[in-house]
């Protein structure tokens, strides 16, 4: 029997449909969303996983990073090993054993699809049903785990395309190139942005990042948890990009720039987001805790200006899969621009006598690699024709982080400038360069 089209329907759903579920495929090269989208869609279905051509080409980072994150997700239902010994093994198999009925025969197909969105979709391939033996094939693969600790010594990991899972649509190649040496996407990379905040800049009330709230006063819709959320897509989004997302309800892979992976889907009509699918509260929750907010809580703008990013890049790495960056950029060198946007700043009395006050905010910056948090603040003197006091300087307040030891302060000089004297006083590194890379974090006390 010859089979040329729905690849998905003959060889794997009908065959599970009467009665088998041990699948082993032998495959030169995988997409990891079909791997997601059989396995979610065939709940009993277990799934072996033999990539061949990995030993010659061998295989993307985003790519075993996803395949990594399967293995976890579906715990003792799929395996995925790879092929190491060159050339490698292009073949293409598909091998049902241990049928449920007894008295059933396995089920064997061979061909030219491979296990990815081009062969099962987009090209013209053929598999054709086999009746011999294809066991010893498998047994004689030389094979490492992709969760094995040592697989980057026996696998080159590279951040190359792959020619096989890049898919074409109407002649147009959705090309994907290397990745520079900091990590950061070249420009050649498909990628958008997605705001976390409307138009004002403000968060939304009962949409986006705070889906599962009743608006700013904080009340949550009673069946909710506070963590529903989705991303927003514009409507020049598919304008610009048509292909950059999958049709609405279909499936995609989401990898995060700090190792986390996420299964979403295209949601609402015109596509306009995208959310996590066993829980729409997934999502929220991971950015509340990578932004440091507790669980349920409505997400404010000071929330996300003290993180220092109100917005995610998203970038696809092939068809299927992306990457997410929510990395914050907040450095010693621009957080005062951050500080500047915060409204309610507060303030309280840090010293005070008949001649002079010293005023320290409530919002101020911590720099763990200094082990210091940076105040501002306002020095005041006595002014006997007011009776009150006015305020002199700016000032900056430096105390042992987490303490109330202050260290040091200085008055009329920037954030940056004085860290720079504080860290010359106490005879550590004070280049401005070095100073200016360092990652800080915005404190609201309330």
């Amino acid at each position: 029997m010859f089979i040329t089209h729905n690849f998905e329907q003959h060889i794997v759903k009908d065959i599970y449909n009467s009665g088998y579920r041990d699948l082993k495929i032998l495959s030169g090269n995988v997409s990891p969303i079909l791997v997601t989208k059989i396995l979610d869609e065939l709940p009993e279905l277990n799934l072996k996983i033999y990539i061949g051509m990995v030993a010659q080409d061998g295989i993307s980072e985003f790519t075993h990073l996803a395949f990594k994150h399967l293995v976890k997700r579906y715990d003792n239902r799929l395996e995925v090993h790879y092929q190491i010994a060159k050339p490698g093994q292009h073949s293409n198999v598909y091998y049902w054993e241990n049928p449920l009925i007894l008295g059933m025969d396995q089920k064997i197909f061979v061909g030219s699809a491979t296990f990815t969105l081009n062969g099962f979709y987009h090209r013209n391939e053929i598999l054709v049903e086999h009746d011999g033996d294809v066991e010893q094939l498998f047994n004689h693969l030389n094979l490492i785990n992709c969760t094995s600790a040592n697989v980057s010594d026996e696998v080159l990991i590279h951040h190359d395309k792959e020619n096989e899972l890049v898919v074409s649509y109407e002649g147009e190649q959705l090309d994907i190139f290397s990745i520079t040496e900091d990590g950061e996407l070249e420009s050649y990379y498909e990628s958008i942005n997605i705001p976390l905040t409307i138009r004002g800049g403000e968060t939304p009330p009962k949409s986006g990042i705070n889906w599962g709230h009743n608006g700013r006063n904080g009340l949550r819709q009673p069946t909710r948890t506070g963590n529903e959320a989705y991303l927003s897509i514009s409507k020049q989004v598919h304008r610009e990009r048509p292909h950059f997302l999958p049709q609405r309800r279909e499936k995609l892979l989401v990898l995060t720039d700090d190792g986390e992976m996420f299964v979403c889907k295209v949601a609402q009509e015109e596509r306009k987001a995208i959310e996590t699918c066993d829980s729409n509260s997934i999502l929220g929750a991971y950015i509340r805790q990578r932004i440091g907010v507790a669980l349920g809580t409505f997400v404010e703008t000071r929330d996300l200006i003290r993180y220092g990013r109100d917005s995610l890049r998203l970038t696809k790495i092939h068809e299927g899969l992306y990457l997410l960056n929510f990395a914050a950029d907040l450095t010693l060198a621009n957080c005062e621009d951050h500080l500047w946007n915060i409204d309610d700043r507060g303030a309280e009395v840090l010293q005070e006598n008949e001649n002079i006050q010293i005023i320290i905010e409530t919002v101020f910056v911590r720099v763990p690699n200094l082990n210091i948090d940076v105040y501002g603040g306002l020095l005041c003197s006595w002014d006997e024709n007011s009776n009150e006091y006015s305020a002199d300087s700016d000032l900056i307040i430096i105390k042992t982080l987490g303490t109330d030891d202050v260290v040091y302060d200085e008055g009329g000089s920037s954030l940056i400038v004085a860290v720079s004297n504080y860290c010359h006083s106490v005879g550590s590194e004070s280049q401005m360069n070095y100073l200016e890379s360092l990652g800080c974090e915005i404190i609201i006390n309330n």
